[in-house]
């Protein structure tokens, strides 16, 4: 923020670039970057929460602009349009690289609505949040009920874990034990296995896992979607096992998607080799930035951009003229959310930066589609 000549922070935020960004793009970076300061500044409260509330009220109209710097100053002027405090601002407009993160897609553009408490509200898709759940360790005998996204670690015979209170935790297992985490939509966590491979846990998954590799091979089971840094080990081959396709693996990074509300299953590999099979013993090697899809029995390969599958593990979803639909599950599944009567034609591009507050993330989806969002209670109405 600058200073003005006393020496006092402008309250004037809508012509900040940083407060536009963090409205925009809320990255954590720019969340940790705003509760500081508003934390250090509590005299600029009032005008902090009024210039959200006007940057709120802002629809989205499709427009395709190739020149960002035209693109920020249209977006300021918009928004301050209808500020109640009518006074001169000279505008100073950066360079097309200090922009690029304005906007998580560069072909929206920004209107005041006029006539929005007239607007005919007419619901497309409709949204309800669900009970929350929590992470289950289901290992040595006991079922543990974890309330965050957990990390769990597999070490000396025993896995450690933290608790909801930050304490951490211990449980003694046998070598020769299956253990098992269960990760509800709306949850993720974190496995280190017992031969040091690290396990991101998605969403709505199931994973089982031995407490030790004592045999031939490094077996694990999942039903849902995680992504591996697998330790490399020339005496004991890796493998993924699904409800569908088995996956070997030689020391590597990839992803695996394998819910089974979905019709295919997928692995993308990012680095060092793997190989996908079915249970026809149909066989494919893969090698890196390749997907392997499997849809009603049929392997298909093909080269993609690794990063639209495994930035989730960032807290990033990246989209690439992705079906709306395929949006909303994403986000649902995330959220705990369950979105109805998806049959939108629109394909999305471009960034949604998962928060942990689902407003914020509605938000970012209003930007990516162009559509309003409403939220009753738990009922979310994604409108026109």
């Amino acid at each position: 923020m600058k200073e003005d000549n006393k020496g006092k922070y402008n309250p004037y935020f809508l012509e900040n670039k940083e407060f536009i960004q963090w409205r925009l793009t809320r990255t954590r970076e720019l969340e940790r970057y705003w509760i500081s300061f508003m934390q250090g500044h509590p005299n600029l409260k009032g005008e902090f929460e009024e210039a959200i509330e006007t940057f709120n009220r802002i629809v989205i109209n499709k427009k395709n602009f190739t020149d960002t710097d035209i693109l920020y100053e249209r977006i300021i002027r918009s928004v301050l349009k209808k500020n109640e405090k009518k006074k001169r601002i000279i505008y100073y407009v950066s360079s097309v690289a200090a922009i690029a993160l304005l906007l998580l897609i560069t072909t929206f553009y920004f209107m005041w609505n006029e006539d929005d408490s007239k607007a005919r509200i007419t619901a497309e898709i409709i949204g309800k949040t669900l009970p929350e759940q929590e992470v289950k360790l289901i290992a040595g005998g006991k079922e543990l009920k974890l309330t965050q996204n957990v990390t769990v670690q597999l070490k000396d015979g025993q896995i450690l874990y933290t608790d909801s209170t930050d304490t951490e935790k211990r449980i003694d297992v046998n070598n020769i034990q299956t253990n098992k985490l269960i990760v509800p939509d709306g949850k993720r966590s974190f496995l280190i296995l017992a031969d040091g491979s690290k396990v991101w846990i998605n969403s709505g998954t199931e994973l089982e896992f031995p407490t030790k590799f004592s045999g031939k091979t490094r077996d694990i089971k999942v039903v849902g979607e995680i992504y591996l840094d697998v330790t490399e080990s020339g005496k004991q081959p890796f493998i993924v096992h699904t409800p569908n396709m088995e996956i070997q693996v030689f020391g590597t990074r990839f992803n695996v998607s394998a819910y089974n509300s979905e019709q295919t299953s997928a692995v993308v590999l990012v680095n060092g080799k793997v190989q996908v099979k079915t249970t026809d013993n149909t066989s494919i090697m893969m090698n890196p930035n390749e997907m392997v899809e499997l849809r009603e029995g049929n392997m298909n390969k093909k080269n993609v951009d690794v990063s639209l599958y495994t930035s989730w593990v960032d807290g990033v979803f990246i989209f690439n003229r992705t079906p709306a639909p395929e949006l909303f599950k994403k986000v649902g599944r995330y959220y705990n959310v369950s979105f109805e009567h998806i049959e939108s034609d629109k394909r999305i591009t471009g960034k949604l930066y998962l928060s942990d507050n689902l407003n914020d993330v509605l938000s970012s989806i209003s930007l990516l589609t162009g559509k309003k969002y409403i939220v009753e209670d738990n009922i979310i109405k994604v409108i026109k």
